[in-house]
């Protein structure tokens, strides 16, 4: 049991929700009016979190299994390697599910009322591979979806907000230029198997000056976030680190993989903690 659990972490990466967290709490600490919220209110968010991430990374390992098992890089994950069994699969998608929408549950009916909103591009992210290169900016919707859901969660309304717009915005730019990077480790692959992504549509060498765009557009929209907070010391200097991280995004030098993880790790949580300062 202790090895199928292993697995079941393995296959959904639940850890990095941790990096997901900062959207959530500070598309809460806006709601709030830049106070932390009731405890109660964080806790289901965390669960909330948590289920989405569950949900999201199971659908796409399913939805993706047979194009994982045919490319060298993926076909060692759980599904094409047969280290889980569909069921398996199936069953921990469900419970993400049943996670989440308990958690929307409590957190009121306004957020049970959009909920499917959420679920519906985590699940359905995936598949734009099939038909569109702008496939990258479905992760980055779903991304974005955090903070504006938790901000929701906490005011029980969907009234814009520029700050939480901004936000958004900076989480939507921010992991869709990083996945753009991303799929260039698949470059050969996705052209010869008919995968849509950037650089298949553009060439590695277009499809690195969209994703610097993309980065330059959340940078803006951080930049923007420092503004309205009276640009504080703090918020600065993690605008700077966010900035660092989206600069060696696009060095050369640095591998691929580790552009992904952790350097887009570093400038994604660096730039949603900004709204706390």
């Amino acid at each position: 049991m202790a090895g199928t659990l292993k697995k079941l972490v393995n296959f959904t990466k639940v850890e990095h929700t941790v990096f997901s967290l900062p959207l959530l709490f500070s598309g809460a600490w806006i709601g709030a009016g830049h106070r932390l919220p009731p405890g109660a209110t964080l806790l289901y968010l965390l669960l909330a979190g948590v289920g989405a991430r569950i949900l999201g990374m199971a659908a796409n390992r399913i939805l993706d299994r047979h194009i994982d098992a045919k490319n060298p890089r993926t076909q060692n994950r759980e599904l094409p390697a047969k280290a889980l069994t569909m069921e398996w699969a199936i069953g921990t998608a469900v419970s993400g599910f049943v996670l989440y929408e308990t958690a929307c549950i409590l957190l009121g009916p306004t957020v049970v009322l959009l909920s499917p909103i959420p679920a519906a591009v985590l699940i359905g992210y995936s598949l734009l591979k099939r038909f569109t290169p702008l496939c990258h900016f479905g992760i980055g919707l779903a991304m974005g979806l955090a903070p504006a859901g938790a901000y929701v969660a906490v005011t029980g309304s969907v009234q814009p907000n520029l700050e939480i717009g901004l936000i958004f915005a900076f989480a939507f730019f921010w992991i869709s230029g990083f996945d753009i990077i991303y799929a260039m480790l698949d470059f050969e692959f996705d052209k010869t198997h008919r995968v849509h992504s950037m650089p298949t549509a553009l060439g590695t060498k277009g499809a690195a000056w969209v994703a610097a765009l993309s980065h330059v557009a959340a940078f803006s929209a951080l930049i923007g976030v420092t503004y309205i907070g009276g640009f504080g010391t703090v918020a600065l200097i993690l605008a700077t680190v966010s900035a660092a991280g989206f600069v060696s995004a696009h060095l050369p030098t640095i591998p691929v993989a580790v552009r992904f993880f952790p350097i887009s790790a570093v400038a994604g949580v660096a730039g949603a903690l900004v709204p706390f300062f």
